[in-house]
């Protein structure tokens, strides 16, 4: 699969996790509204949810394109490159646009949605602080990638690891 389809696929997983965190988001942000602590148990939760399903959706790509000799190191970034073509334009659209309400900010919040706890501490440098996720996702995804060859790699030795036993069991029952 080229690097397009794969990014427009990650495109797709993010706005499935943000449609998904923003309705799980509501209800629980308001179970204990007055406790700091536990709006930023459940932000940080949220985001790891986001970031661990972005890893394994791109490690699992490098696995199989390791097996196939497609496995090219840059390619997990550029994905997420492209990824963040979304987010990059609502934020420039959030910057220009100076109306209130602010709908392109509005948008841009709802498609990061995973950091909305940040976003929500930090409400005075908005939509300016909405770079650094807009950054961490290309990051996430190509070292998601470069992971893979260590991942196949463990895969493989298990395997051997597990044909070595069982041809060792198979002489003790002789």
């Amino acid at each position: 699969m080229g690097v397009g389809k794969l990014g427009l696929k990650l495109i797709g997983t993010h706005a499935l996790i943000s449609l998904v965190e923003v309705l799980v988001l509501l209800p629980l942000m308001g179970l204990w509204e007055n406790s700091e602590i536990y709006q930023w148990v459940v932000g940080l939760v949220l985001m790891f949810i986001y970031w661990a399903i972005t890893y394994i959706d791109i490690n699992y790509l490098s696995q199989n394109e390791l097996k196939r000799n497609l496995y090219w190191k840059p390619k997990g970034f550029i994905i997420g490159l492209i990824a963040s073509i979304p987010a990059l334009i609502l934020y420039i659209t959030a910057i220009i646009i100076k109306t209130s309400p602010n709908y392109a900010e509005i948008a841009l919040r709802i498609w990061l949605a995973p950091y909305t706890r940040v976003f929500v501490v930090l409400e005075e440098q908005m939509p300016f602080i909405a770079i650094i996720p807009i950054i961490i996702l290309p990051i996430i995804a190509g070292l998601s990638y470069l992971d893979g060859p260590r991942k196949r790699k463990k895969t493989l030795d298990a395997i051997k690891k597990s044909e070595a036993d069982r041809a060792e069991k198979s002489k003790v029952n002789r």
